[in-house]
């Protein structure tokens, strides 16, 4: 079992975080009880000085319920049935103070009942305190009605240790409402700030979604008009048959970059909702690009493009989804490619160390600045270098591979200095290659 952040985590229920404000209130109540606890049993131990052992005994069942609240909290019990329990059991004990020490006039615990309504104001909110304002202004009227009436009530305490007790009392009731006071004020602060992080981040997304849809329409919309003429122009009856293949090739290409946006995009949708299937089997990394790089050969020759394969000797054998593998190794060829000046090479290397597994890509463009690396692998992030045709990138493509080697359980990076190209990597750690965890 992980250990928590924070050992309030132990007793939230799921229900507790459903927002930030239901999550602070709930770890302030569980710290409230334990705090009240700890005073109350300081309270006990004065009540057993005092010889009232009644008052005593009424503390120990305080103490057991306030303890056992949370543990109620964490089964499912509501909030607001604990908090009004756990004011009642307050309210009671005061009312067992008044009564045992003679009553209102001669008591000085009048103001824990008064305590009532402000705690219920800051666990429960101003509805609920005004319920308990209500009901600790009945009880003091019911005392004062009684003493009025002339009516006495039983002494059960030493009355000659009564100064030190009363004084202890009206210490500990300013230090227990300033100590939950405290509490509330830091969870709220917390809170909040953890709100506005969250809005910062929340914000910050809304942004780069806007920025992404609005390069995926241009990368849409550029295509398509390009079919759209060129579908005209095919239907020219004067065009040559050099002129209509040419124009036809440059449908399929666009037609291509079509896909590869809509396919990219479906691909993050499936990652997003969670429904990525990782199919983990004993492979062999050599086969894997081997298979890759002779599946891509003829393309390769259309693009005037060449890959230089670096392998080790021996078989670099690992335990994971052979077809996620090759398709991070997809997306960096195509990268690669994207941003390397025409007729250069990309370079596939695949080591084997001692405690990890690198499969990489270098190209020989232009390269990435420093302030663009943090953009990398992100979502809707984009560097400012210009791939060579001149497209828009949408960084789709490092997103899915960010992803997918995240499901693997693999790591991926890149690096690169300004004019000198970059290497992707993505780097497999040997060690948890006997047991991979499973998506």
């Amino acid at each position: 079992m992980n250990k928590p952040k924070d050992w309030r985590e132990l007793f939230l229920p799921p229900a507790a975080y459903q927002t930030e404000e239901t999550l602070r209130l709930h770890r302030f109540f569980i710290a409230t009880c334990f705090v009240t606890a700890v005073f109350a049993a300081g309270y006990c131990v004065m009540s057993v000085y005092m010889d009232g052992p009644l008052f005593a005994e009424a503390m120990a069942a305080s103490i057991i319920l306030f303890i056992c609240m949370p543990f109620a909290l964490r089964f499912g019990l509501s909030l607001t049935i604990l908090v009004n329990l756990f004011l009642s059991v307050i309210a009671l004990v005061a009312v067992c103070l008044i009564y045992w020490e003679g009553g209102i006039r001669r008591a000085n615990v009048a103001p824990w009942i008064m305590v009532l309504p402000a705690f219920a104001i800051m666990l429960q909110g101003v509805r609920q305190g005004v319920i308990w304002l209500i009901i600790g202004l009945c009880i003091i009227a019911g005392f004062s009605y009684f003493t009025f009436q002339s009516v006495t009530f039983p002494i059960r305490f030493d009355v000659s240790k009564d100064p030190l007790f009363s004084t202890l009392s009206m210490n500990g009731l300013v230090c227990l409402v300033t100590f939950i006071f405290f509490i509330s004020e830091r969870e709220r602060k917390k809170s909040h700030h953890a709100l506005q992080s969250q809005n910062i981040t929340l914000d910050m997304l809304s942004k780069e979604k806007t920025k992404f849809l609005q390069i995926a329409a241009h990368d849409l919309r550029n295509p398509l008009i390009s079919i759209q003429s060129l579908a005209e122009r095919f239907s020219d009856p004067d065009l040559s048959d050099e002129e209509r293949e040419i124009c036809l090739n440059y449908i399929i290409s666009s037609a291509d970059r079509m896909s590869e946006l809509i396919k990219n995009l479906l691909e993050i949708q499936v990652m997003d909702a969670g429904r990525m299937n990782i199919n983990n089997q004993q492979v062999s990394l050599n086969n894997i690009v081997n298979s890759y790089v002779n599946h891509m050969s003829h393309l390769m020759e259309d693009r005037q493009a060449e890959i230089e394969v670096s392998l080790p000797e021996k078989e670099v054998m690992i335990i994971s989804d052979p077809a996620r593998i090759t398709q991070i190794l997809d997306n960096y060829v195509s990268n690669a490619f994207k941003y390397s000046p025409e007729g250069s090479k990309v370079f596939i290397h695949l080591l084997e160390h001692e405690k990890q597994i690198i499969l990489s890509v270098k190209d020989e463009g232009p390269g990435i600045s420093e302030k663009d690396m943090d953009k990398l692998f992100k979502q809707f992030s984009t560097v400012s270098s210009v791939p060579r045709s001149g497209e828009h990138a949408t960084g789709l493509g490092l997103a899915i591979v960010k992803k997918l080697s995240d499901a693997l359980g693999a790591e991926v990076g890149c690096k690169s200095e300004k004019g000198k190209g970059c290497t992707f990597y993505v780097q497999f750690p040997k060690e948890s290659q006997a047991n991979p965890q499973r998506v």
